[in-house]
């Protein structure tokens, strides 16, 4: 427990020196004055900000992963969703025959399907 407790408390002693500088550059950006040499020091505030940013969103990005790898796919259920439609799609559900006939049976319209297959298979080999 030593290990954790030592740990906990570098971490937020450097969190809050990196919060410590932030402000300090961003009060640094808002002066802004107009000679060449604060100008210069504006320019490397902004990197140094930007810098921070950067550390900031890669450590977002990583919490989110972790989150997404913890909790496992969270979007399993529009996944799903999206194939069954699919499927549903493709599904024959009526076959028309004639002008007038419909066939509803899954069945019917298998075997309706295998005999036009067998057709144009023999048509083929001709």
């Amino acid at each position: 427990m030593e290990i954790r407790g030592f740990t906990v408390k570098y971490a937020k002693t450097k969190a809050k020196r990196r919060k410590n500088e932030e402000l300090t550059l961003q009060n640094k950006i808002e002066r802004n004055p107009n000679n060449n040499h604060a100008q210069n020091e504006l320019i490397v505030a902004i990197l140094c900000l930007q810098k921070i940013m950067h550390f900031k969103t890669k450590g977002a990005i990583l919490r989110s992963k972790v989150r997404w790898c913890e909790e496992g796919k969270c979007n399993t259920r529009y996944f799903f969703g999206l194939e069954n439609g699919a499927q549903t799609k493709k599904a024959i559900n009526k076959l028309k025959i004639n002008n007038n006939t419909y066939i509803y049976d899954q069945l019917a319209i298998l075997d309706k399907q295998k005999k036009v297959l067998r057709v144009n298979l023999s048509i083929q080999r001709k």
